[in-house]
């Protein structure tokens, strides 16, 4: 995939930095035309927001332009959105502007102005996750216990895009069995024992959609 090769070239950048060079588009292009400043009006909560614990290389696959754009950048969890750091201000990718975000090891595609993570994506179908942090407070005791701060947990939600709308997957084998033709039920049941098929794991999750996708139900 010809996207994946980088474009342009960088230095060493910390979590707050964006450096790119005056090859092809560069930071002014992206704030320009490819992002929007924002500031987060989310509670401020210890530990990593993030979908990776730093932030690293991605290329940008654009919606309207066919050169593609490196960027140095992270998913956001909490905002749901790619964030840019430029010095002291924070950009936000714009996902009406771009179709991928690609990273080494993993690839996100926008659909319907929403970043996903893509499991497997196809010309049958697209399996998708959406992953982000549930604020919660933990339990105490008012009186004898100080109130804690909030904390997070990383959620994760799989979708199945298909013909255009957007499917809820649940994680269980009854669930995943009952998505496809009723006729194949006692098929899939036998390949998922065969395999050893997890629902919790993406790669076999998908395998499954790859066998039987020209039997689920319309």
């Amino acid at each position: 995939m010809a996207f994946l090769i980088p474009l342009l070239s960088h230095a060493q950048a910390s979590d707050n930095t964006l450096i790119s060079t005056n090859i092809g588009l560069d930071l002014a292009y992206i704030k320009r035309e490819l992002s929007m400043p924002y500031k987060s009006n989310r509670v401020n909560i210890d530990g990593n927001k993030y979908f990776f614990k730093n932030a690293s290389n991605a290329t940008l696959v654009l919606s309207e332009e066919e050169t593609p754009v490196n960027v140095i950048t992270n998913y956001n969890l909490l905002e749901q959105t790619f964030d840019v750091f430029d010095g002291d201000e924070t950009l936000k990718l714009l996902p009406d502007k771009i179709q991928k975000v690609v990273f080494p090891d993993k690839q996100f595609v926008s659909i319907d102005n929403k970043f996903y993570e893509a499991i497997e994506i196809n010309e049958n179908f697209s399996l998708l996750a959406d992953t982000y942090l549930e604020i919660y407070f933990p339990d105490y005791t008012p009186g004898i216990q100080d109130k804690p701060d909030p904390k997070y947990r990383k959620k994760n939600s799989v979708f199945l895009y298909y013909k255009d709308r957007f499917n809820y997957v649940e994680r269980r084998k009854s669930f995943l069995i009952s998505m496809f033709n009723k006729n194949m039920a006692k098929e899939i049941n036998t390949f998922m024992k065969k395999n050893k098929l997890s629902p919790r794991d993406n790669d076999e999750l998908k395998s499954l959609f790859n066998e039987f996708h020209s039997f689920l139900n319309r």
